[in-house]
């Protein structure tokens, strides 16, 4: 927990909540977020001490919809980037090398010229849970388990979780895409990373890797 001046043990004061996690022996994770709202940031490091972004990063608008997604490498920006809006629909995507800015695409512009060209989707098949989405409902209401915090906060809405279903049918690269707040959070993502029981999506009958966007919703 923390206040303006820093880190609190008084939780009617404390106006963020910021969660270190360890994923592996040279990756460390921090969680930035609204003490009892959506998260501000995401950032990964390569140091215990939390110096050295290296990793996936992302932020958030006050609405809890992403900002800006992309990688760092030793605290340089590096590769794709993307910014979006308030809604999360991406809208420039910047390449970075080493913290140097390489290009800049105005995806707007670019859908509006895409729109122009007929496109073949001819053998496009998209990304489907096994026994069909009414199942997939089933399996969401039965593993979710509402989280005491958020409970006690009364802090209910929709996540959205965005993931990619790979060539052997699993979600991977789970992260949120619209955030409540930490605990609500969390258990979305949880559960969707057991349900591996997806039929990937093809082009002409070649498995291919899709993306997912999938709501959860809590109601008090």
């Amino acid at each position: 927990m923390a206040d303006e001046n820093g880190v609190t043990n008084n939780q009617k004061k404390a106006k963020f909540l910021i969660v270190e996690k360890q994923i592996n022996d040279s990756a460390f994770e921090r969680l930035d977020y609204n003490f009892t709202g959506p998260m501000i940031a995401r950032s990964t490091f390569r140091d215990k001490n939390l110096k050295i972004l290296n990793g996936d990063y992302a932020d958030y608008h006050p609405n809890g919809y992403l900002v800006s997604t992309g990688n760092y490498i030793n605290n340089k920006k590096e590769g794709l980037w993307y910014a979006y809006n308030d809604t999360a629909k991406a809208i420039t995507k910047y390449t970075f090398h080493l913290d140097s800015l390489l290009s800049t695409i105005d995806l707007d512009s670019l859908a509006k010229e895409n729109k122009k060209i007929k496109e073949d989707t001819t053998g496009e098949v998209e990304a489907v849970y096994k026994g069909s989405n009414g199942k997939l409902r089933a399996i969401i209401t039965s593993n979710f388990k509402v989280p005491d915090r958020t409970t006690s906060i009364n802090k209910g809405g929709t996540v959205n979780i965005r993931f990619i279903i790979d060539t052997t049918g699993k979600p991977t690269n789970i992260e949120v895409l619209h955030s409540v707040e930490f605990a609500f959070d969390e258990e979305a993502m949880r559960v969707i990373s057991y349900m591996n029981k997806w039929i990937p999506a093809s082009d002409k009958g070649k498995k291919v890797n899709a993306y997912r966007i999938q709501p959860i919703t809590i109601s008090f």
